[in-house]
């Protein structure tokens, strides 16, 4: 049973229902196809891409059918040890990986498990070894005994699991203390980050993970140009012209909008290694759970055309970013502010040999999104933002901000760094490092004494503090980002492999230098360091010397930049 509310019945049964019915259809066109034989591996497959580093230990039989789906089941297993051990493919399709296990460590048990009865016919039929095991089973119900299994595959099955906590908690129960979790798939951006928070609740502790999106793409895109043309006579002479859908998903066609979708950012293919630890088995928050209801109809919902953001688009109310050249920097504001602070700053040719643009990014709660709801949760926040990101994140990128806006940009760089997208800079103004814990809850305090405050931290013009309808409407908006500020601190040990720059004033009288200077420890990729004076708000007076400095650092971050970023 789950650890966590089930789906409804209705739901579970219907998604278990369209699988098997798209299992059988699948296999019986291949069948007509002839592919049978060529289909062993029902995966996207994995082409090395040049300056990106590879997983796979070992080599692959020469000659070995399907190339390139054999070498993502290498890259999925990275480094794990198999010599000897009892591994289970949950989700083993036609059985293409545990036959290739089977040749290439032939002291292994091997036993694989799915929910399509044709797929495991096939299995039995096809594949028939003393060594391997075949049986008819639902994922987020595995019939395995508890601590019986040292390795555990799951390679693009999970997506269209009714109940993925329940397959976690299922994964953690049959794995060995010590045993690994072997887990890959496609996952849309929105999803990414529940889905993290759900293996960790389950119990795993993460050991490594990446994202292979640019290697997938490349395998798809060089697969065999008349594939199709045999599957869609097949499709015509068996009269199901309606599963070519199911069969471009599956098979993530170049043309598809799910092709798409990982190409600029929208979906990521994730590989990640965990493993089970000793202790009993977590349980993933009802939150959690939540979140993760629907990420199925959410990755079919990417098979629709990407849409352009208009100008007026609520994340970018000044800048459109480019989504065909790259070069954009996002730019958050300081607590309390809008992306109007930016509304002036613009990189001329001159600045850059790059044509870098800065597009300011407008948080709910204020300015032209007063109406909406403020963000006080700092997790919240930056799967917003990375949901507005993403779409421009495939193409060479940066994140500038001030303040608060710091905080959140470091949390933003960090989650696309675990999505293979990492920005080529972090430019940052004003703020203590993010490590170090606020001193005090502002955000509780009176509105009399609130109103203090703000006095205190300046910013905020004498004729507006003294206006109080004006007031009405911005002290919500403060506390707000003081309550965002107050509930997040980063580790000591968190740092990101994006050259960081900071700029923090001689006079600020909210945050020293020393706290500023304390960035330094949070970034593995180079830190730079500048001094102004002007106070808390310098940025204000300051522009045409702080558009300088940016510009340093993107020409800098340009030579860094990779030609295979360039090309993707």
């Amino acid at each position: 049973m789950s650890q966590t509310a089930m789906q409804p019945q209705s739901t579970a049964t219907t998604t278990l229902e369209r699988n098997r019915q798209a299992y059988a259809g699948l296999a019986e066109v291949l069948e007509n196809a002839g592919l049978a034989e060529h289909a062993l591996y029902l995966n996207w497959g994995y082409a090395p891409q040049t300056g990106l580093a590879d997983w796979a230990s070992c080599a692959l039989p020469a000659g070995e059918t399907g190339m390139a789906q054999a070498r993502l089941i290498l890259e999925v297993l990275g480094d794990t040890q198999l010599a000897g051990k009892r591994v289970l493919d949950v989700g083993c399709g036609r059985g293409g990986a545990l036959a290739l296990l089977a040749r290439l460590y032939p002291d292994a048990s091997l036993a694989g498990a799915d929910l399509s009865a044709a797929n495991i016919a096939y299995c039995r039929k096809r594949h028939q070894h003393a060594r391997l095991r075949f049986q008819l089973a639902d994922a987020c119900r595995l019939p395995y005994a508890d601590q019986s299994v040292d390795v555990l595959l799951n390679l693009e099955s999970s997506g269209a699991y009714p109940d993925l906590p329940a397959f976690f908690a299922h994964a953690y129960r049959v794995l060995k203390p010590g045993g690994r979790f072997c887990y890959a798939d496609v996952i849309a951006a929105d999803t990414f980050e529940p889905i993290r928070q759900a293996l960790l609740q389950s119990g795993f502790v993460l050991e490594r993970e990446r994202s292979v999106s640019r290697q997938v793409c490349a395998a798809r895109t060089a697969s065999p140009a008349g594939l199709w043309t045999r599957l869609d006579k097949a499709l015509n002479a068996l009269d199901k012209p309606g599963l070519r859908a199911e069969l471009e998903r599956y098979l993530a066609q170049p043309e598809s909008g799910l092709f798409h979708a990982l190409q600029d950012g929208r979906a990521d293919y994730h590989i990640f290694h965990l493993r089970r630890t000793d202790v009993p088995a977590g349980r993933v928050s009802q939150e959690i759970a939540a979140q993760l209801n629907g990420r199925s109809a959410r990755l079919d919902q990417l098979e629709n055309p990407v849409i352009a953001a208009p100008v007026e688009s609520a994340w970018f109310p000044f800048t459109t970013p480019d989504a065909s050249k790259g070069y954009n920097v996002f730019a958050l504001p300081y607590a309390g502010g809008g992306a109007s602070v930016y509304r002036q700053w613009q990189l001329t040719s001159r600045d850059a040999q790059a044509s870098w643009r800065v597009c300011p990014l407008q948080l709910p709660g204020r300015e032209s999104r007063l109406t909406e709801a403020a963000i006080s949760d700092m997790d919240i926040m930056v799967d917003q933002i990375t949901a507005a990101i993403a779409p421009y994140a495939h193409l060479p990128w940066a994140l500038m901000g001030c303040s608060l806006g710091c905080k959140i940009a470091f949390e933003v760089a960090r989650r696309f760094e675990h999505m293979g997208k990492k920005p080529a800079l972090l430019f940052l103004m004003a703020c203590p490092a993010p490590s170090l814990p606020l001193k005090r809850r502002v955000s509780r305090y009176n509105d009399h004494d609130f109103a203090g405050e703000v006095r205190h931290l300046g910013g905020t013009p004498a004729e507006i503090m003294a206006d109080p309808e004006m007031m009405r409407t911005i002290i919500p908006i403060l506390r707000n980002d003081s309550a965002l500020a107050e509930g997040y601190t980063a580790s000591p040990d968190d740092k990101i492999n994006t050259p960081i720059v900071m700029v923090a004033a001689s006079d600020d009288h909210l945050v020293t230098v020393e706290e500023a200077r304390r960035w330094g420890r949070h970034t593995a990729a180079g830190f730079e360091w500048r001094m102004v004076d002007g106070g808390h708000f310098f940025l204000r007076k300051r522009r045409l010397e702080l558009l300088g400095w940016l510009a340093d650092a993107l020409r800098a971050s340009e030579s860094e930049i990779s030609e295979t970023v360039l090309c993707q």
